[in-house]
């Protein structure tokens, strides 16, 4: 809350003076990202050093739902459950009140989501409860993670599949960059 205060603040104070304050714009994007980060804690988030969260949804229970995030992470428009409701339908004793709009009604199944360090979540990618997914990962956008993912790989895909290794991704890229440097 406190990061959230200084970062309206500070772009109150940038629309005043009309950004004539030039240190100002850093201070700002600083507070932003760390309101961010605060955000996205106050959902059960662990989150790593360095690591930066885009649009993403979090999971919420009156339980608490879990996320542990590494460091040097991106995720983008990504959605973490830690929980699913959906066995409540189907296995009687997992009901608790009638009523559904009631806190506590249903039990859910519910495994925390851990996420190594040096990941790449692309846009619209879905991750489901227990989840590992290791270090030095790119997860494809659009892909459904239901299976834990190894380190050193790039998967993509519904159900998400390891396609190949990272270091072929990177050697890739690296070609592209000596290739296309206009494109980055």
């Amino acid at each position: 809350m406190k990061n959230r205060l200084i970062y309206l603040s500070l772009r109150i104070l940038t629309i005043i003076t009309q950004d004539k304050i030039l240190a100002l714009d850093k201070h700002v994007k600083k507070f932003g990202y760390l309101a961010n980060i605060d955000k996205y804690t106050s959902q059960g988030a662990k989150i790593g050093n360095k690591s930066i969260l885009i649009s993403c949804t979090l999971s919420s229970s009156s339980k608490g739902d879990k996320f542990f995030i590494g460091e040097n992470c991106t995720l983008t428009g990504t959605t973490l459950l830690a929980h699913d409701a959906s066995p409540a339908i189907f296995i009687a004793e997992l009901v608790k009140k009638e009523q559904p709009y009631l806190s506590a009604s249903r039990l859910s199944y519910r495994a925390p989501i851990r996420i190594g360090n040096n990941v790449f979540i692309g846009w619209g990618s879905i991750v489901l409860p227990g989840i590992t997914i290791g270090d030095n990962v790119v997860i494809g956008a659009g892909s459904v993670v239901i299976k834990d993912i190894p380190s050193d790989s790039v998967a993509a895909g519904n159900p998400a599949k390891v396609i190949k290794p990272i270091n072929e991704y990177i050697a890739a890229y690296q070609e592209k960059l000596q290739k296309f440097p206009e494109q980055f």
